[in-house]
């Protein structure tokens, strides 16, 4: 008898969901759980065991919190982000957290079960479209480490610097610091600390810097 693979659906959109469930247990998928937040998907994973976990950007108390706990404890366990746009605010995380990439919630069911397959098999879920999107990221990375600073001043730290990536993501606070294992005060002073170090008037403007859409 074949193995069944199991999965758990974190999807906090109910159609969605719906939808998904549906197009899984079709392909002889077994749905084991349905969490709708952070917490209870870290809690069903550990005591599900699923083969994969389809965890959606937009989960109540952080995705990418989730998607780090898991593979931390089940690094076996294949994680895949959902997300509903062609460029998701927190590609960069996901991978980083231990995303192997990110399907789109509106995917053909017969591409999404595909994907899921080839995942098991050791691919990764990118679309050439988020390979574009990851290398550009990575450019960006190396930009805010060459980044003029203040006159005189230091230079932006790895931490200070990785914040500030998450932030151009677009992360909130609430999100990078369980991600990070930092208190939120801990990241809002790492901006404060990077935005006067490049010698900008705010976060939006030290984005700018970071990512290579405004001159200082």
């Amino acid at each position: 008898m074949s193995h069944v693979i199991r999965v758990l659906l974190a999807e906090p959109d109910a159609p969605t969901r719906a939808g998904i469930r549906l197009a899984l247990e079709a392909d002889a998928f077994d749905v084991c759980a349905e969490p709708l937040d952070a917490s209870a998907a870290i809690e069903d994973a550990l005591r599900d065991r699923p083969d994969v976990c389809l965890i959606d950007e937009s989960l109540r108390g952080g995705a990418i919190v989730a998607v780090d706990a898991i593979y931390r404890q089940l690094p076996d366990t294949k994680l895949v982000m959902l997300t509903d746009r062609d460029e998701p605010r927190s590609l960069l995380a996901g991978i980083r957290a231990g995303a192997l990439g990110y399907v789109r919630t509106d995917l053909d069911p017969a591409r999404l079960t595909a994907t899921i397959r080839g995942v098991l098999a050791g691919e990764a879920a990118i679309s050439r479209r988020l390979m574009a999107r990851l290398l550009e990221s990575m450019r960006t990375r190396e930009r805010g480490r060459s980044a003029p600073t203040v006159l005189g001043g230091p230079s932006m730290t790895d931490r200070e610097l990785e914040v500030l990536e998450l932030v151009a993501e677009g992360l909130r606070t609430s999100e990078i610091a369980p991600h990070l294992s930092i208190a939120e005060v801990t990241v809002r002073r790492h901006v404060s600390s990077a935005v006067a170090k490049l010698g900008v008037a705010d976060r939006a403007a030290a984005i700018g810097v970071l990512t290579g859409r405004s001159c200082m």
